[in-house]
């Protein structure tokens, strides 16, 4: 073999196998990392129940510091561990004030994650929720987000005075008469 040729082999190889080392590192630490992640949403569920159990009611969070003193804890608590303050609020307080009402634990930080098709299942309280079912449930709930956009951007556009307006000019529009 060329002298030349081993010596370049020999540095890949060395090159490589260093390289296959830092990943097996890596690896390592990515399982200790993964298992703190574990431990520590054991311990945010445990605080979550033990707030249920407590019977504590969180109200609503406002930024001057005049809400909910819980709310407002959680929110800094947030900020504190490195949270955007928009993304706690927005984000993560829903989540943890249904948890806390609940009392069951946290699977999933972001409750406003899109998970594809939307269905309601069950049975309603009132006639208007069977109503309001059907129209959710049709085509997976496509037709009825496209709906509620389009009313919304209308009255954000000042066309409807009131989100009845725009569900009665839907109507209208769709061949109903509307008195």
């Amino acid at each position: 073999m060329n002298t030349k040729l081993s010596v370049v082999a020999s540095a890949t190889g060395v090159d490589l196998a260093s390289k296959a080392n830092a990943v097996g590192v890596a690896l390592g630490e990515l399982k200790g990392v993964e298992a703190q992640a574990e431990t520590l949403k054991g311990a945010i569920n445990k605080l979550i129940a033990e707030l249920h159990k407590a019977k504590a009611k969180i109200g609503i969070y406002k930024k001057n510091g005049t809400g909910c003193a819980i709310a407002t804890a959680f929110i800094d608590g947030c900020v504190e561990g490195k949270i955007a303050h928009a993304t706690a609020h927005r984000v993560y307080f829903p989540t943890f004030k249904q948890a806390v009402a609940s009392g069951k634990p946290v699977t999933d930080w972001n409750g406003q994650r899109s998970k594809g098709k939307s269905k309601a299942k069950g049975k309603g309280k009132s006639e208007m929720s069977a109503l309001l079912v059907k129209a959710f449930n049709h085509d997976e709930g496509k037709s009825f987000e496209s709906l509620c956009e389009s009313i919304q951007k209308g009255f954000d556009d000042a066309k409807y005075d009131t989100i009845y307006a725009g569900f009665v000019d839907f109507l209208k529009a769709d061949g109903y008469e509307i008195e």
